[in-house]
């Protein structure tokens, strides 16, 4: 997980928090644990929860990112070639199968 960009001070309680965000319960390994404990105590992060909250939204950013990378070079793809190398491996299974 990166390290928060700027220090965020704590927030007061926010009594509608439950109803925009959905509680849950957890089991992390203590090292990260540890960490977030950390980053809240430097002042780095208003909660754990936020720490995890982050790192989590940073985990889904980077496989929205990766997914369309793939998806871009699926589309430039050239599908001549790609029929060929189906056809290849499909002839090469139909030999196993003998």
């Amino acid at each position: 997980m990166r390290a928060f960009p700027h220090v965020v001070l704590p927030t007061p309680y926010d009594p509608d928090m439950s109803d925009r965000k959905a509680r849950l319960t957890i089991t992390v390994d203590p090292h990260l644990s540890a960490y977030a404990e950390q980053m809240v105590e430097a002042g780095k992060a208003p909660s754990v929860s936020a720490v995890f909250n982050l790192a989590l939204e940073e985990k889904a950013a980077r496989d929205r990112r990766r997914l369309r990378l793939w998806k871009e070079a699926a589309e430039r793809a050239d599908r001549a070639k790609v029929d060929r190398m189906k056809a290849h491996v499909a002839a090469q299974l139909a030999q196993l199968d003998t």
